[in-house]
């Protein structure tokens, strides 16, 4: 344990000294909502640039938004820098296209390069991730969905017996999982990619419905979250783990805070160890710890999640997802 603090100390001096420090990511990006909402798009594309210049690595997400930001500016020549980064960090064609507002990209004579020049700026993101280990996740995945299946639809009167083979089987990919972040790293978008936009026939409807924030990998997340769903104890060397890799962006913030709820049951007497990321309306009495706890990690407190949550439903609610600047 003490050998785990002073790796975390380590770790957030190395961050803090490179820029690399992703809660600090996560925050920026919290204030560029509020730039967003208030329609100050010359600060937003200044908090930016930042994020451009601090950081190798950046959601795709991320890159979208901060696309969709430059092109609501009328700022061009910001639009093709985002628009690069948008190809290498594995954004398609074809969501560019879709996105009713990035599309307008394909207007700018800023841009007639970048988009010539799209295959080998994909190569870039191409070559950055790990095939082989994306392909033990989806393996993994496979098998988790079998078994999670079988508890969700199987025969009524074999539920508790389909229960116990969903436990057993995530106490046995529980074991694997930890193996693979301890020895890799947390296998998200930075490590394995995004494979599942890559196929505009599979992902185009729910990427029109739901909007560029649904750009991620949530694989390990999924499964994680099933681990923690049946009986297991609370392991702080592997919290301290995924801690890590929030910190340098193999993990984003958010599925930190989802595993960390699963891990401890949303229990009172974890309450220091809850963020509360799942929507569901907090126990006001523990506001104040739960929103010390999010801002720890760089989440947004309970208030302006359920904000931009409402706002997003309600753009859902009238299809205008994929006509608006995504919220965090």
């Amino acid at each position: 344990m003490k050998r785990l603090k002073i790796w975390l100390l380590f770790l957030f001096v190395t961050s803090q000294l490179y820029g690399q420090d992703y809660i600090k990511y996560q925050r920026t990006f919290n204030r560029i909502d509020e730039d967003v909402l208030s329609q100050n798009y010359k600060i937003a594309i200044e908090r930016l640039d930042s994020i451009y210049s601090n950081y190798n690595f950046i959601y795709a997400k991320h890159c979208i938004k901060a696309l969709q930001i430059c092109i609501t500016a009328n700022d061009s020549m910001k639009a093709d820098k985002w628009l690069k980064k948008c190809f290498k960090q594995g954004i398609p064609l074809w969501i560019i296209k879709t996105n009713e507002i990035t599309s307008k990209s394909l207007t700018y004579s800023t841009t007639q390069k970048t988009f010539n020049n799209f295959d080998s700026l994909h190569s870039i993101y191409t070559a950055s991730i790990d095939t082989n280990l994306r392909k033990r996740i989806d393996n993994l995945l496979t098998i988790d969905q079998k078994y999670t299946r079988k508890v969700n639809d199987g025969f009524v009167l074999f539920i508790p017996f389909y229960w116990l083979q969903w436990g057993i089987n995530n106490k046995r990919q529980f074991k694997q999982l930890k193996q693979i972040i301890e020895t890799y790293g947390y296998p998200e978008e930075k490590l394995i990619g995004l494979s599942n936009i890559q196929d505009s026939t599979a992902f185009a409807k729910h990427f029109t419905f739901w909007g560029p924030s649904e750009l991620r990998d949530s694989k390990v997340q999924i499964m994680l979250q099933h681990c923690y769903s049946t009986w297991h104890k609370i392991d702080s060397d592997f919290k301290g783990t995924l801690y890590m890799n929030l910190c340098n962006g193999n993990m984003p913030v958010f599925q930190y805070a989802i595993i960390c709820d699963f891990m401890c049951f949303r229990e009172k007497k974890y309450i220091n160890n809850v963020f509360l990321i799942s929507g569901k309306e907090p126990d006001r009495n523990y506001i104040e710890i739960i929103n010390q706890n999010r801002n720890s990690i760089g989440l947004n407190t309970s208030d302006c999640d359920n904000r931009n949550t409402l706002i997003e439903r309600e753009r859902r609610k009238n299809k205008k997802a994929n006509s608006e600047i995504m919220l965090e």
